[in-house]
């Protein structure tokens, strides 16, 4: 056991500076324009619009139990996080998932803004990895996150023209997105892959 620890550990190593060196390293953002690139003051505003729009329909519905439950649960939530030097969007991310709570009301499922609120929360969830079909980006390149035997997820397909153009980063997501990796929309079209990495 110690030994496939080992060499698993000399393998992650060799990987990572293997990709550290193939893919252009970007210039590391200001705390502004980190926020600007990651939507956080338009993720804020939309968060402050759902709490408006979920008191308006309490208000025309007085027997509303459930959504004012969801309503009481959401508002702690973002004004928990509104104060945070550096918010944790988790609990947030889960509500608004597409089989979370906001889409389980009928009169909201067809609302963009909790779709909005999901794509922009997902990209400030904390100690987030790689996970399987996951679209993903560095240096202006698009692919995405394929399913592994191991369970051990990080191998990416590229979305390029070469046949099986895969990178490995499993075990590094952190350096991922230091060097300028992100995970991006999940309705991104590929030009070459499905969204499962295999070619078109």
């Amino acid at each position: 056991m110690d030994v496939y620890l080992t060499l698993k550990s000399e393998s992650m190593r060799f990987n990572f500076f293997k990709n550290l060196f193939k893919k252009k390293s970007s210039v590391r953002l200001t705390k502004s324009q980190y926020w600007q690139k990651f939507e956080l003051i338009e993720l804020f505003n939309d968060l402050f619009k759902a709490e408006i729009l979920l008191k308006e329909l309490i208000q025309e519905n007085t027997d509303a139990i459930e959504l004012q439950k969801f309503t009481e649960v959401f508002t702690e939530e973002l004004y928990d996080i509104e104060g945070d030097n550096v918010p944790d969007f988790t609990n947030i991310l889960n509500l608004f998932k597409p089989d979370g709570e906001w889409n389980s009301f009928a009169f909201l499922r067809e609302n963009e803004l909790g779709n909005d609120i999901y794509r922009r929360s997902s990209r400030w969830k904390r100690n987030q990895g790689f996970e399987v079909g996951a679209k993903v980006s560095l240096s202006g390149e698009f692919g995405v996150v394929l399913n592994t035997e191991d369970r051990f997820y990080g191998l990416i397909c590229w979305d390029t023209e070469i046949e099986n153009d895969t990178e490995d980063w499993r075990g590094m997501f952190g350096s991922f997105q230091d060097i300028g990796g992100e995970i991006i929309d999940p309705d991104h079209k590929f030009k070459f892959i499905n969204d499962d990495g295999s070619k078109k």
